[in-house]
């Protein structure tokens, strides 16, 4: 079962201790249901991953290591590995959990990391906040979370072809490209990408200057989807907002089957950004 930190000092040899494996920390709140929950599962995962390390962090006690891993809300689970974090997810989202240990075991493997052929870089739609991300004029038959995952379902536009997507991630993200995935007929065409402006509007979309403009076309959509960004204009992403105008069918309807966000987190702790201190005290 994870392990209750106990003092600042630990912290560290913990976060150096991610240089050789990976590691799972928990910051939990004792006035916290749901970290019950969290704790639960962990502790079920630490018999499954014997090779991972499973700790726990008493936000109470150690108010100044939860300010500086930037933990907002309990349960916030964060894993980390060659003392960088990799991602983290809130709540007690089981699913989300083995995602984020299967993904961690694999990174800085033999292999560099790759997604949709994009080497170097990770699929970062994991990172997406779906409760806090909208998309404007979708049909709610076809709604927005359809295009998260591979699969059948999908996002359809309603009135006409025009969509605004906002997505807004967990953490500050370093975008490198896009994946689009979607039938030729109804595919999107002309797209603008609006960085951190998560106010975007239909009137807006058409008037305001993106970040970048894309124009897709049959070939791209056939040969992956994958459209490389600007690399250097997205380099510190908190929301993204996509206005789709037009699709390749000049058809009423826009329809996407998914939508992947490729790129690098920007880690938000580092084993030389925590102070080494005194014991935590209770508050």
């Amino acid at each position: 079962m994870p392990i209750n930190v106990e003092n600042s000092n630990q912290f560290v040899e913990i976060l150096q201790e991610s240089a050789n494996k990976l590691v799972v920390i928990d910051f939990y709140s004792t006035t916290c249901p749901p970290c019950l929950v969290a704790d639960q599962i962990l502790s079920q995962l630490a018999n499954q991953y014997p090779a991972v390390g499973f700790y726990k962090v008493d936000i109470g006690r150690f108010s100044d290591v939860a300010m500086q891993c930037r933990i907002t809300a309990t349960p916030t689970i964060q894993f980390y590995k060659k003392g960088r974090m990799l991602t983290e997810v809130r709540g007690a989202n089981q699913k989300g959990i083995v995602d984020a240990i299967e993904a961690g075991l694999a990174e800085g493997g033999g292999e560099k990391r790759s997604a949709y052929g994009v080497i170097g870089h990770s699929d970062l739609t994991k990172m997406v906040l779906k409760t806090q991300s909208e998309c404007l004029n979708q049909n709610d038959d076809y709604p927005l979370e359809n295009i998260f995952t591979e699969g059948d379902s999908v996002l359809e536009s309603d009135v006409d072809e025009q969509l605004v997507i906002h997505i807004a991630f967990n953490q500050p993200i370093k975008l490198h490209s896009l994946m689009l995935k979607a039938p030729l007929e109804r595919a999107p065409k002309n797209i603008k990408i609006f960085a951190n402006n998560p106010n975007v509007g239909f009137d807006d979309g058409d008037s305001l200057e993106a970040t970048q403009e894309i124009e897709m076309t049959e070939a791209m959509y056939k040969s992956g989807g994958v459209v490389n960004l600007r690399f250097v204009r997205f380099q510190n992403v908190n929301s993204l907002s996509i206005f789709v105008s037009d699709n390749l069918g000049d058809d009423d309807v826009t329809t996407i089957s998914q939508l992947a966000f490729i790129g690098t987190p920007i880690n938000t702790a580092n084993v030389s950004d925590i102070r080494q201190g005194e014991d935590g005290h209770e508050h």
